[in-house]
C-alpha cells in the first residue's frame, strides 16, 4: 500500500506509528538531509560519510532494533530521505550500491507506475521536503498503522491520479 501524508514529523512519531514492526527489518538510510548526524553514528551497523557538507550522499545501515533506540533518545527530523527495509536476514555492502534510493528530485513518486526503489527493500519511507511523508510499502501490517495513526493520509496511487 503507497500513502501520503501531508507532514513534517519526528521519527519517533512515524515508528510508534508502526507499533513495533519497524524492528522487523534492517534499514537502509539514503539520500538523507538532517541535521548533525555525526552525533548519532554509533546506532549504525554501517555507514559511508562521503562528504561531510553533502549528506545526500552518505549512507547508512541501521538495525530495526537501534533505529527505533534513535528514535526514541533523540529528536531527530529528516528534511529530506529514503529509509528502505529489508528482511533481516539481508545484508547491503555500502560500497556495492550501484543506484541508492533517492528522494530529492525523484520524479517517479508523482507517476503510475510506483514501486519501492531498491529490489530487495520491502518498504520505503521517504521524507520529501520537511513537508511530505510517502510510505511504499509490501508489508500491509505496517501501512495499516500507520494509516491509523494519521489523519489526512491519502492513497499516493489516487493522489497521483487526481
Amino acid at each position: 500500500m503507497n500513502t501520503i501524508l501531508d507532514d513534517f514529523l519526528e521519527l519517533k512519531e512515524i515508528l510508534n506509528a508502526f507499533n513495533g514492526i519497524e524492528k522487523n527489518y534492517n534499514w537502509l538510510l539514503t539520500d538523507l538531509n538532517w541535521f548533525y548526524p555525526e552525533h548519532h553514528i554509533d546506532y549504525f551497523e554501517d555507514f559511508r560519510i562521503l562528504d561531510g557538507s553533502d549528506n545526500c550522499l552518505d549512507s547508512y545501515w541501521i538495525t530495526g532494533e537501534n533505529l527505533t533506540k534513535l528514535a526514541n533518545d533523540n529528536k531527530v527530523y529528516f528534511i529530506w530521505g529514503v529509509f528502505s527495509a529489508f528482511d533481516k536476514n539481508q545484508t547491503i555492502d555500502l560500497d556495492e550500491i550501484k543506484e541508492k534510493p533517492n528522494a530529492d528530485g525523484n520524479p517517479n513518486f508523482w507517476g503510475d507506475s510506483l514501486k519501492i526503489q531498491h529490489p530487495k527493500a520491502i518498504v520505503e519511507l521517504v521524507f520529501w521536503d520537511s513537508s511530505l511523508i510517502l510510505l511504499l510499502s509490501k508489508d500491509n501490517d505496517l501501512s495499516e498503522n500507520f494509516r491509523n495513526n494519521f489523519e489526512g493520509w491519502k492513497d499516493l496511487n489516487s493522489f497521483n491520479r487526481s
